[in-house]
């Protein structure tokens, strides 16, 4: 930790008329959520690297609709700035669905130059994000579009393969 972040907690803590041990517990909780946020950083990291490409994966926010009166199940996936051709989706083995692409810049910085970013909020790079289907979902089966940087993706329920099963127990 270096002086000046000891300082800041120093001022913050002596600001408030606390008693010394309410002090100490500020501080404590201080530099636990520090480190906290330190290692879920350190966290990331390595799962960037263990998936090998040495760059940090992103993970689009994701909103799922389970209407009970739809026969569908509906995910929606915010991605501004990424086109169609830039998606890929793959039904995985053990029922997942995996969304991934790349979004990338609009502006390209010029090779040779010494572009800056003095504010950098949006994110760019590989994104990933793996949702759960049920059992014997078909890549057939599922359904997918984009508008204004939107994902819509949709399954069934159910697989065909349950309620033509489901269906056929109940004749007998």
């Amino acid at each position: 930790m270096t002086v000046t972040t000891t300082a800041l907690i120093h001022n913050k803590l002596s600001r408030i008329p606390l008693s010394q041990e309410e002090r100490f517990r500020a501080l404590d909780r201080d530099l636990a959520r520090r480190y906290v946020t330190l290692l879920l950083h350190q966290a990331r990291m390595s799962e960037a690297r263990r998936l090998g490409q040495g760059e940090l994966l992103y993970r689009p926010r994701v909103e799922i609709c389970d209407n009970p009166s739809s026969s569908r199940i509906t995910a929606t996936v915010e991605l501004p700035g990424v086109t169609v051709e830039d998606i890929t989706l793959q039904v995985g083995t053990n029922s997942t669905l995996r969304i991934s692409g790349e979004r990338k810049r609009r502006i390209s910085p010029v090779p040779g130059t010494d572009t800056k970013y003095p504010l950098q909020e949006i994110k760019y790079g590989k994104f990933e994000r793996v949702l759960q289907l049920p059992e014997g979902t078909m890549m057939s089966t599922i359904s997918a579009a984009v508008d204004n940087g939107v994902l819509v993706v949709s399954w069934p329920r159910l697989p065909p393969s349950a309620t033509t099963s489901g269906s056929t127990s109940g004749k007998g």
